[in-house]
């Protein structure tokens, strides 16, 4: 079974990693993650491919706040 966890409207998805094909996979063979806008209607898009779940954690929350007009800062 795939892992992937929804964060607002994104939805960060386990891959085997760019070099290895990016399918997806479980979480303790993930080799990167890719992020996906799960958009409004059922229409989705990939935002960011191939990346580390943290990058893709902070990417989702950054673009969330943002959407509300919250600035982080770290």
């Amino acid at each position: 079974m795939s892992f992937s966890m929804i964060v607002g409207c994104y939805k960060i998805v386990a891959t085997s990693g760019v070099e290895n094909g990016s399918v997806r996979v479980g979480k303790s063979e993930a080799e990167a993650y890719d992020v996906i806008d799960r958009g409004y209607g059922g229409s989705s898009r990939l935002e960011k491919h191939g990346i580390t779940l943290d990058a893709a954690w902070f990417y989702c929350i950054r673009r969330q706040a943002s959407a509300h007009g919250v600035s982080l800062l770290h």
